[in-house]
């Protein structure tokens, strides 16, 4: 196992920390206090980030926003990552065909990072914002983790301290995302607890609670993803997102797109015509990044 490197693990927290709030700078105190750093180590890794271009100072307000650097830092991961692009394409053709928010998402370490957005401006912030981070944390992220090795999935449930019952129940979950080709969270993972809850870690990632919050609030909540087994397709839900993966050349799941639902009860029927249709963009972004669907 790699020895670990605490420099490179602060600039990575403090270009995540920016990227994550991308409308406001920070003093240098305000990122040690945010961030659980020395102020001796922070203003070393900021003026390397800042000799590269990667984060830039106000010399009047003294904060750090991210640097120019980093946009040529993003249009050469575009270039590498052909089914960003696709999937970005796909979104903003389902947003125009639908009239529905479409988001984009990706898996960076343990979290589910929130990459882009297409459709109408939301009342509310409802499936975040780019560069918005959440913990890969049952059940977020079970779109990602439906494909996922027996040891990923082993982690994810042991992350959000699930009993042997609802960890086996997520499990049976899985396979149901597996089988359909998409993921249905349910409203209550969108509701203020979770907001709060995911605000206060994106805030203050190093707080010890912060992370415990969000678990507490996630076992408290009533069903999280939608599982069809007992249900007709006149039965109506009221779901948060529908989620389908788009897979890399090795058959990983490497984005989700997923499209917001209406602040109304539905049909399950609309709700399986959607994931089909999903279905649909999402294999047109696999096949367009050399992708390669795996076996069901």
């Amino acid at each position: 196992m790699p020895r670990p490197a605490p420099a490179a693990d602060r600039a990575a927290g403090i270009v995540s920390f920016l990227t994550a709030h991308p409308s406001r700078g920070f003093t240098i105190s305000e990122l040690v206090e945010h961030l659980g750093m020395n102020l001796a180590s922070a203003h070393a890794t900021l003026a390397v980030l800042s000799d590269h271009g990667f984060v830039i100072r106000d010399p009047v307000h003294r904060t750090y926003t991210l640097g120019p650097a980093l946009v040529a830092t993003g249009f050469a991961a575009l270039e590498q990552h052909r089914a960003v692009a696709a999937a970005i394409e796909q979104a903003e053709l389902l947003a125009a065909e639908l009239d529905r928010e479409v988001g984009l998402t990706a898996v960076a370490g343990r979290d589910v990072i929130f990459l882009a957005r297409r459709g109408p401006e939301p009342l509310a912030a409802s499936i975040g914002y780019p560069g918005d981070r959440t913990p890969l944390l049952a059940p977020i992220g079970a779109v990602f983790m439906a494909w996922a090795d027996d040891a990923a999935v082993d982690e994810w449930l042991a992350r959000a301290s699930l009993d042997a019952e609802a960890a086996d129940s997520y499990r049976r979950v899985l396979d149901d995302i597996r089988a359909r080709g998409y993921s249905v969270p349910m409203r209550p993972l969108g509701g203020a607890e979770m907001a709060d809850a995911i605000s206060h870690l994106r805030d203050d990632p190093a707080a010890p609670d912060a992370e415990q919050r969000l678990t507490d609030v996630l076992h408290e909540l009533p069903e999280l993803l939608l599982h069809f087994d007992d249900l007709t397709e006149t039965d109506k839900i009221l779901y948060k997102t529908v989620a389908a993966p788009i897979f890399d050349p090795i058959g990983r799941v490497l984005l989700s797109l997923s499209v917001t639902g209406p602040d109304h009860p539905v049909p399950v029927e609309d709700v399986l015509v959607l994931g089909r249709r999903l279905i649909r963009s999402a294999a047109a972004a696999t096949r367009e990044g050399r992708g390669r669907v795996p076996e069901r």
